[in-house]
């Protein structure tokens, strides 16, 4: 009898790496809110999580059909920017929140 080898499951659903980045960015930002932490802690966590979502992403990124294009490289930067701004972003704005809001609890 052999074992057939599956897909690992997180690569399985597309799109799973990015919301993993998401909850990572809010569950960083919401510690750092809570340490009131530097800022330069909170935007290296926020970028820290983006190159993780980008990472996890990268087999729905980088397709035949994308990696044959001519501006390639710049698709790939493009979307990292995307996942940096949205990653600190997020980040940021859960620190806020959380040197805000968890004093009054």
């Amino acid at each position: 009898m052999t074992l057939q080898r599956t897909e690992p499951t997180l690569r399985r659903f597309k799109g799973l790496g990015i919301l993993i980045g998401l909850a990572l960015c809010a569950g960083w930002g919401v510690l750092c809110g809570a340490l009131r932490a530097p800022y330069l802690v909170v935007l290296v966590g926020g970028l820290a999580a983006a190159a993780l979502a980008f990472w996890l992403e990268r087999d729905a990124l980088v397709t035949p059909e994308t990696a044959a294009r001519k501006d390639f490289r710049l698709i790939l930067a493009a979307g990292f920017g995307f996942f940096a701004v949205l990653g600190v972003g997020l980040t940021a704005l859960a620190a806020l929140l959380s040197t805000w809001w968890l004093p009054r609890l």
